[in-house]
């Protein structure tokens, strides 16, 4: 029955006008260009082209149809292929593939259907401005691109490890705080204890990943797992041992979502900054803990030089950071 009233939609949006390129997705190719040359340059080539699904103040953006009475235009996507897309009001909510009606804030994230297949949402670049958003570091555009590139590269994660989340989430309920990136953050932050650990251990990371000597670099961090896995095995108890896997999982995906932007930011072709500055303007308020300790893994990962790591990440049986890095490192 969804699939007979998704081809109805199709059949009418047919009929529906075409236009031009819309104001509102003014910025949007340069995100696409951004991640186009990420892919060429260190992930890869991709075979996933997600639904995207994009919004201003006033109208929606979709690479599939919303309404009957979409407007329809042609414009890049990811790539470089034009695509077709979707327009029209959307009142100030969203529908998305899986079923919610999300209420427009200030957003971006990737996320899978009931059938496993990725989809994409994003503010564009004007609801950004109007929000007041603004970066000392890097300027509200190149923000935004770094943004858009974490978000955009879970895209090609859903098949892995977003696939592996959804299993665990079907076994285990989680309700109060509900499964995100953010629950071991939202578990633990107000324990001074766990949280001064956590620190101290993601201050370890910085280090390893900043120090000049790459053997010490390793050291440091065989030392700063190690208290990880001490972190976990301490605090991941009593009905909460799920989070062990779960925390492996959201270091890599957040790290690598951070990871995403600061590659791109670094790039003289990229965003032109110095990796100094792409760091501070990734880290920010360093107040997302996943996010934070996360990315100091990869620079590590980044900084040994192992060969082939982002297959492995992407792939349909992926490989935590927290593996990767006992491999880089020779960690026992």
């Amino acid at each position: 029955m969804r699939h007979l009233i998704f081809m109805l939609l199709l059949l009418i949006s047919n009929t529906a006008s075409s236009q031009s390129v819309p104001p509102g997705m003014n910025g949007v190719q340069a995100w696409f260009s951004a991640w186009d040359l990420v892919c060429r340059n260190r992930f890869g080539p991709s075979d996933t082209v997600p639904a995207i699904f994009l919004y201003d103040d006033s109208s929606y953006y979709s690479t599939i149809p919303r309404s009957a009475t979409d407007a329809r235009f042609t414009a890049p996507g990811p790539g470089g292929k034009e695509m077709q897309w979707y327009t029209g009001a959307h009142n100030g909510t969203l529908r998305i593939p899986d079923g919610q009606s999300v209420p427009l804030g200030l957003m971006s994230f990737a996320a899978a259907d009931s059938a496993g297949n990725p989809f994409f949402v994003m503010a564009t670049p004007r609801f950004w401005k109007n929000a007041g958003v603004e970066s000392r570091e890097l300027g509200l555009d190149k923000l935004v691109t770094a943004v858009f590139l974490h978000e955009f590269a879970h895209t090609r994660q859903q098949q892995g490890m977003g696939a592996t989340v959804t299993a665990i989430e079907q076994k285990h309920p989680f309700h109060d705080p509900p499964l995100s990136d953010d629950i071991v953050q939202h578990l633990f932050s107000k324990d001074s204890v766990y949280t001064a650990k956590w620190k101290e251990e993601t201050n370890l990371f910085y280090q390893a990943a900043f120090h000049p000597d790459q053997r010490t670099t390793k050291k440091l961090t065989c030392d700063a797992l190690r208290m990880l896995r001490q972190r976990q095995a301490s605090y991941f108890t009593a009905g909460k041992e799920i989070l062990r896997e779960l925390d492996d999982i959201f270091l890599t995906m957040e790290g690598l979502g951070q990871f995403s932007g600061l590659y791109w930011l670094q790039l003289p072709s990229g965003g032109g900054f110095t990796y100094a500055t792409a760091v501070e303007g990734m880290r920010r308020k360093r107040n997302q803990w996943s996010q934070e300790e996360g990315l100091a893994m990869f620079l590590i990962l980044d900084k040994t030089g192992l060969k082939n790591w982002e297959p492995d990440v992407f792939s349909a049986h992926p490989k935590t950071i927290v593996q990767q890095l006992h491999t880089a490192c020779g960690c026992r």
